[in-house]
């Protein structure tokens, strides 16, 4: 909705000495006088003066960082635009995404798109006239245009997590396909062969990546792909929906001995179903997912994973945009780069016994 991405946006904008003065109802140049300190030079009243500072700490507003920004052409922010920040996988790329930043002497501004691509769009669009010097960005599958703009515009970036496969642009991804194929070669080699795959139907492509890894893996090894091994929900869906679509699925399919799922979280969702279905991990059906989560290392029993090195990520994304940043206005190849994913194997995908 409209006000939801109002909302992203003001939590995002950086604050300027025009957004004090209009919440405040007075002019730039009484909130400037208070900034440098000229207040009762230019005869500016106590209760205007502790207004216009109290409201400047309230919304973070640093006169000194734009000062800054207007000598050397640079504001020492970047922006990081993810699917969702509340999410394990983005949470952890944020934090160290903000202290590779940090020590370089930037911050950080943050935005979750829901995988909207209204809202995506949005953010970008709004953030690029905040003196921001580039952003780091998992784009929704429809970003194609916005990040156009950007390339054209010459505003340094970086995508991170999955690419648009028509624009070539600075990455650091995952070899989201080879960790997908070892997940299901690993159940495979354990003797499982009704693997069914739940993942999300957005078209986003290391979605895809996951799905291509898995059917390979059934091909080579001369498992058949059934119409019923995939069940596909969306990024939208609630919590409720998909737990209730993954306990349907698996009374609709009894043949099922094993399930992979393509994101943590759906991941979590399965867990709750399988145990609303009465099966037992691993004796009834194997589990494995991609990324891995802090309840996957503590559930009894532990869930196998292909995990991905998330510090890795962020410090390779940082560099890379910092690079472009001092680059910025040459000419610059796009530069592409994918990181492995590793198997944790732990005891939801143990040798199938024989029955």
């Amino acid at each position: 909705s409209k006000k939801l991405i109002n909302n992203k946006i003001r939590s995002m904008k950086k604050i300027s000495m025009q957004d004090i003065a209009r919440e405040l109802d007075i002019s730039i140049t009484t909130v400037s006088f208070v900034v440098n300190g000229k207040n009762k030079e230019k005869g500016i009243s106590d209760e205007t003066t502790k207004k216009v500072k109290d409201l400047i700490k309230k919304r973070g507003f640093n006169p000194n960082a734009s000062a800054r920004a207007l000598r050397t052409g640079k504001s020492n922010t970047i922006v990081l635009i993810v699917e969702d920040i509340a999410n394990s996988f983005f949470g952890s790329i944020a934090k160290y995404i903000e202290a590779a930043a940090y020590k370089n002497g930037y911050k950080i501004f943050y935005g979750s798109t829901d995988n909207n691509n209204e809202i995506a769009e949005a953010l970008i669009s709004n953030m690029k006239n905040s003196s921001v010097d580039g952003f780091i960005i998992t784009p929704t599958n429809k970003l194609s245009g916005e990040i156009t703009n950007l390339k054209n515009e010459n505003i340094p970036f970086v995508l991170i997590d999955r690419v648009l496969p028509d624009i070539e642009t600075n990455n650091v991804t995952l070899d989201n396909y080879i960790g997908a194929y070892d997940l299901t070669k690993h159940l495979i080699d354990n003797g499982y062969e009704n693997i069914g795959f739940v993942t999300l139907s957005d078209g986003m492509s290391q979605m895809n990546d996951r799905r291509r890894g898995y059917q390979t893996a059934l091909q080579i090894n001369k498992k058949k792909i059934l119409p019923e091994s995939y069940l596909e929900v969306t990024f939208q869906d609630n919590e409720l929906f998909v737990i209730d679509a993954i306990t349907k699925y698996l009374k609709q399919n009894k043949k099922l001995d094993a399930l992979f799922f393509a994101t943590n979280y759906l991941g979590i969702y399965g867990l709750e179903a399988i145990q609303k279905s009465k099966l037992t991990i691993p004796d009834d059906i194997a589990v494995v997912s991609f990324d891995d989560n802090t309840l996957f290392r503590l559930t009894t029993p532990s869930i196998t994973v292909a995990s991905q090195p998330i510090e890795e990520i962020a410090s390779t994304s940082i560099d890379l945009l910092l690079k472009s940043i001092n680059k910025k206005g040459k000419n610059q190849r796009p530069i592409s780069i994918s990181l492995k994913p590793e198997i944790i194997i732990r005891n939801s995908s143990p040798k199938k016994k024989s029955k």
